[in-house]
């Protein structure tokens, strides 16, 4: 009984803090690599982090090597401060030979946010997870 209490109140707390970041901004630190269409030539990697209504990369990441092992976590240059409640994101894998390779769009209706935020973004060839914090 006394467990059970315990797991209410969590439920209920969990609630009260994801339910107030509507109107917060997100600081996006670190992306992580998860997986990616292997198909390519070996290069270095790195992601960008857009604003849809502006075409300029907000953010990229260091460069990784595509002959090391997933997962990379790699640190975003700036860290970018992001509205994702008010305004379309969306983060792109970028090759050094081979250019553009995929894109992930961030869209805050799919997720229910805990602190701290580690939310993973994917399409059917490739997986990225945004990890940040709350202001």
């Amino acid at each position: 009984m006394k467990l059970k209490h315990i797991l209410i109140s969590l439920l209920i707390l969990n609630g009260l803090f994801s339910c107030n970041n509507d109107d917060n901004t997100f600081h996006l630190k670190t992306v992580k690599l998860l997986e990616y269409s292997k198909n390519l030539p070996e290069q270095k990697l790195y992601i960008k982090a857009f604003n849809d209504d502006v075409p300029v990369a907000i953010a990229q990441t260091d460069e990784y090597p595509s002959t090391l092992p997933l997962p990379a976590t790699l640190k975003m240059y700036p860290s970018p401060n992001m509205n994702l409640y008010g305004k379309k994101y969306h983060l792109e894998l970028w090759g050094g030979i081979s250019g553009y390779i995929g894109r992930c769009d961030i869209d805050m209706d799919d997720y229910k946010i805990v602190f701290p935020i580690d939310m993973e973004i994917e399409n059917e060839s490739l997986s990225i997870s945004m990890q940040g914090t709350w202001e």
